[in-house]
């Protein structure tokens, strides 16, 4: 059920940690449209001032002034898309 989850070390997605991975699938993705790497798709707002990061279950937005915005529909489900995150973050780029 859709809600307010606290944030945790688990839960908690920075703007630079999502700018960061949106950089990594633009650079792994090839000419892939839309923009998708280890299951997560990318997408940038025509304006280029909002980016999204989406897997089959959680969407995060950065938008302006890097707010972050969450959809999700549990707490489990926010920490897998973290963990996803941050294993994205952690590769090097070949």
């Amino acid at each position: 059920m859709p809600g307010i989850y606290p944030t945790t070390p688990e839960t908690k997605i920075t703007a630079d940690l999502a700018l960061r991975v949106y950089q990594k699938i633009l650079a792994h993705a090839g000419r892939a449209d839309p923009p998708a790497w280890h299951g997560v798709t990318a997408h940038t707002d025509p304006d280029g001032y909002g980016v999204t990061l989406t897997d089959s279950t959680v969407s995060i937005r950065v938008l302006f002034h890097n707010r972050v915005a969450i959809q999700t529909p549990s707490s489990r489900a926010l920490m897998r898309f973290r963990k996803r995150l941050a294993d994205i973050d952690a590769e090097t780029a070949h």
